[in-house]
């Protein structure tokens, strides 16, 4: 059995506060670094509780900013990280052959008050939602792979986060490692103690996960984004995207699938590479 984890940097224990990658002073080089080593420790303590429940091979994804974010020096050997930019799909590796979606550092959607560096992809977004449910972006990865019948099954960060994927996905479990206090701060555990839950919660998420049921949206599919201020103009809609006014876009699309390559501009043939040829392994 394969698991799929999808990593972000603002709820692992810890972090507090928003990372500048175009700081290059000494001090915010050697904070990029810790946070980049408690993050391997959290994706390893996950996998492991993975691997102890059950699974038999663990693929993760690096989805914080650039994708470069977890320390590789650090990671278990037993997984493979899909990491950099220009992927050529969303979730790259997540599909039928998965046994649960997880994520690891996750913080809550926008407009969530007071958790810990709350938002939904960017900082002038105001909402996502599909098919009139609201989303964060753990939300909108649990519908992905509830297309390919996958379930969301395990969530780690901010207690905020948490209750959010608690009542999209009943059933999944989740670890609160901090509870944002507002957005900038946060009571958080010691990342110590931090692995040992999420190795815990991963181990009961495993053996939990054939009693989940995977999220699922009846076709079409329709996406909302609504920005916080003013940024489309309905005489110039982008590709995909009907403009319902200056705040407001929506994409309709055939599953979740075709959602996400009209979203970003994926190319819809796409095989990954493992499909039709010999692999890392």
């Amino acid at each position: 059995m394969k698991t799929y984890i999808v990593t972000d940097l603002e709820g692992v224990a810890g972090v507090y506060q928003w990372e500048n990658r175009d700081d290059q002073s000494l001090e915010n080089m050697e904070r990029r670094l810790r946070q980049r080593r408690w993050l391997a420790e959290e994706v390893n303590a996950a996998a492991d509780g993975f691997f102890s429940g059950g699974a038999t091979d663990v693929w993760v994804n690096d989805g914080h900013g650039a994708g470069y974010t977890i320390d590789m020096s650090l990671v278990d050997s037993r997984l493979r990280i899909f990491h950099g930019g220009q992927r050529p799909d969303y979730c790259t590796g997540l599909d039928e052959t998965c046994a649960g979606l997880a994520s690891v550092g996750t913080h809550a959607k926008a407009e969530t008050p007071p958790g810990n560096l709350y938002h939904t992809m960017g900082l002038g977004i105001r909402n996502y939602s599909l098919n009139g449910i609201s989303v964060g972006e753990t939300g909108y990865q649990a519908f992905l792979a509830g297309h390919f019948g996958v379930p969301f099954i395990f969530c780690a960060g901010d207690a905020h986060a948490c209750r959010e994927m608690e009542e999209l996905v009943p059933g999944c479990v989740t670890v609160a490692v901090k509870e944002g206090l507002s957005r900038l701060s946060a009571k958080t555990v010691h990342p110590l103690t931090s692995r040992e839950m999420i190795r815990e919660g991963a181990e009961e998420a495993m053996k939990r996960s054939s009693d989940i049921a995977p999220l699922t949206l009846d076709p079409p599919i329709v996406f909302r984004c609504e920005f916080i201020e003013p940024t489309l103009d309905p005489e110039n809609p982008p590709p995909n995207k009907r403009v319902i006014d200056t705040h407001t876009f929506e994409i309709e699309a055939e599953d979740m699938v075709d959602f996400m390559n009209k979203m970003y501009g994926f190319d819809p043939d796409y095989t990954p590479v493992w499909k039709t040829h010999r692999s890392v392994d």
